[in-house]
């Protein structure tokens, strides 16, 4: 990953935790130490939200067609790790021997409340999960259109419970179109495939939207992508 997250672009201020701000160390709050060049986490690892207290991270997505793209550096007082989906798409390095805090969805909500920059990053980050769900698909071997459609219902349905809607009815306002557009099908491919989940029992249709009823058999669904 050196082409991508140069170490020697940054340079340590301090070893071990002996920088750290005292209301930290004091809090009895998680601390974690990530050496350089270490990954803090990368793709598929369950989903944790960091601070870092210390050093730098590289943030980056890892495409399928082997691409790298940095997403941003992540310094002291800077969150990471945000998204919604279970898992993590992309990956998180040190830069230089760095020292994280875990972050508590409650102290991510107060974060929210007082940093209006995260929800923007919040938003990015759930593009990104929306590209990475459309590069796995594009990325394997002929993968069933109904898997690929299943994994995007759930991941707009992990969307829509951390904002206060029901997390089973996916809005109208979501249209073919854009569904389509974002797995890349056509509309004729995207109908038959909604169709083949409502024949599983997975979903149905109803006057404000598509409603999840089975969330079990449409995991099952997607997991053949």
């Amino acid at each position: 990953m050196e082409s991508v997250c140069r170490s020697g672009t940054f340079e340590p201020s301090s070893n071990g935790m002996g920088n750290l701000n005292p209301a930290v160390l004091g809090s009895g709050v998680v601390l974690q130490t990530v050496k350089t060049s270490e990954i803090l986490f990368q793709a598929g690892d369950d989903r944790a939200l960091y601070r870092v207290e210390r050093g730098a991270i590289c943030h980056y997505m890892l495409w399928a067609d082997g691409r790298h793209d940095v997403i941003e550096f992540a310094f002291p007082g800077d969150i990471i790790g945000l998204g919604h989906l279970r898992r993590h798409v992309s990956t998180a390095q040190a830069m230089v021997d760095t020292v994280v805090s875990l972050v508590s969805n409650e102290e991510f909500e107060e974060a929210m409340d007082n940093d209006d920059r995260l929800s923007f990053r919040l938003s990015a980050a759930v593009e990104r999960e929306f590209d990475h769900l459309r590069d796995q698909a594009l990325a394997a071997k002929e993968p069933p259109a109904s898997a690929r459609v299943a994994n995007f219902l759930l991941a707009l349905s992990s969307l829509n419970g951390p904002e206060g809607r029901d997390s089973n009815l996916i809005s109208d306002d979501i249209t073919a179109g854009f569904v389509a557009e974002k797995l890349d099908l056509s509309i004729d491919k995207l109908g038959a495939a909604l169709l083949n989940l409502k024949k599983h029992g997975a979903v149905k249709e109803t006057p404000t939207g598509l409603r999840i009823i089975d969330a079990a058999a449409l995991q099952k669904l997607a997991n053949a992508a």
